[in-house]
């Protein structure tokens, strides 16, 4: 018997979520030149400047390619520069303009007002509560370490 589809189930609900919190990141975020996604990138580079789109992905845990097809429009952007490693001129580096670091003082403001926003009908404790829960989910189908008996023993854990 197929499942019955219903708006009131989690892979519904967590696809809505993160598709309004997506759109709604990139409303506030395109005020400001950056599309959302790449604010990510940016954090990365406001740490540590000068890295390999290879050593971006790795740390914001998306692909590779994700990160050029990125890098390239944030480059059209004014955003960051490319250029070749020092020591091997087929490595290339990326680097952030004045602009994007002007940016460090003015979006982590506007993702933090995003995130009051988005859970603004929680109480503190509830919020807490939603942000353990979705840990946990996520470590659950973590890809490193997810097959299937990881994931029966993560749902008869918890």
């Amino acid at each position: 018997m197929a499942a019955k589809f219903e708006d009131d189930t989690f892979l519904t609900q967590i696809s809505v979520v993160s598709r309004r919190i997506k759109s709604e990141a990139e409303r506030r975020l395109t005020k400001h030149g950056v599309h959302a996604g790449q604010q990510f990138i940016l954090e990365c580079l406001w740490r540590e400047n000068g890295l390999t789109p290879g050593e971006i992905a790795q740390r914001i845990k998306v692909e590779a390619p994700t990160v050029s097809r990125a890098i390239q429009r944030m480059e059209a952007a004014g955003l960051v520069v490319v250029g070749a490693d020092d020591n091997d001129g087929r490595r290339l580096r990326i680097w952030i303009t004045r602009r994007a670091a002007a940016l460090k003082k003015i979006l982590p403001d506007v993702l933090s007002q995003l995130e009051v926003d988005a859970l603004q009908a929680l109480s503190p404790e509830e919020q807490q509560e939603f942000l353990r829960m979705l840990t946990v989910v996520a470590q659950t189908l973590n890809p490193a370490t997810s097959d299937d008996k990881t994931l029966g023993a993560a749902a008869a854990a918890g």
